[in-house]
């Protein structure tokens, strides 16, 4: 069984890429107007595919998130741009909605956003912070500053955003009908014709794809990080993981 830890798309890291993030105001406002409010469906508790398509749908179009040298595969400065934005549930128990802050702007291969959210239509104490969202430009896997245990061996090319896990706090974990939230890392990566792979890590090792022909999130593997290197590839039950097909 899962346990309802939080964390989106993972251990208390705030920013993006492996260097220093760059400096943010201490709060945001949310929701983004652009990205609608996902209501907490009763039967998965965990971020849902509506929200990660419609923040793809919508992050990965701002100018520069796609902007990347096709010689060194590497990031232009003054041209490519991360974003970021908070990721977030507000209202109560009985009827609580995934939600996205606007989202701030950072520079070719970093940014931060705020750890407190104003809503729009919450109190304080009715927001819960959940974890953060960015894009890479060149279509890199997640870092390991930004998802430390992620297993990226099935993910390789491609324009890819990454939500980072943070343990809701305010100052206990949000519960949706007397539960606890069950997060997990998530990952959204785009190929070259457009198509897109949604994974999600859970904190026990379990990482799931979403298919679009099943319409459910279906099981890959259960894979542990190797912590001794941030380079090596996850220690997967089964071997290496294998997308689904489609």
């Amino acid at each position: 069984m899962r346990f309802a830890l939080g964390c989106v798309l993972v251990s208390l890291l705030v920013g993006c890429a492996t260097a220093a993030p760059v400096a943010a105001a201490k709060s945001v406002r949310g929701p983004w107007a652009r990205i609608p409010a996902v209501e907490m469906p009763a039967e998965d508790r965990s971020i849902p595919i509506d929200l990660l398509r419609d923040v793809a749908d919508v992050l990965l179009q701002r100018p520069g998130a796609r902007m990347c040298d096709p010689v060194t595969r590497r990031p232009i400065k003054g041209l490519s741009t991360e974003y970021c934005a908070t990721v977030y549930v507000a209202g109560g128990q009985d009827a609580l909605s995934w939600r996205v802050s606007e989202p701030v702007l950072g520079s070719h291969d970093r940014c931060s956003v705020p750890l407190h959210v104003e809503d729009d239509d919450h109190p304080a104490r009715s927001v819960w912070v959940v974890g953060f969202i960015h894009n890479h430009p060149c279509g890199s896997p997640p870092s390991s500053v930004d998802l430390l245990a992620w297993p990226t061996d099935a993910v390789d090319p491609m324009t890819a955003m990454a939500v980072v896990r943070l343990v809701p706090g305010n100052p206990a974990p949000a519960l949706f009908k007397g539960l606890a939230i069950e997060m997990a890392s998530a990952v959204v990566a785009e190929r070259q014709d457009g198509t897109r792979v949604y994974l999600r890590y859970f904190p026990t090792g379990e990482v799931e794809q979403w298919s679009g022909t099943r319409r459910r999130w279906g099981p890959l593997g259960t894979c542990a990080p190797t912590l001794s290197q941030f380079g090596v590839a996850p220690r997967c039950t089964n071997g290496p993981l294998r997308l689904l097909r489609e």
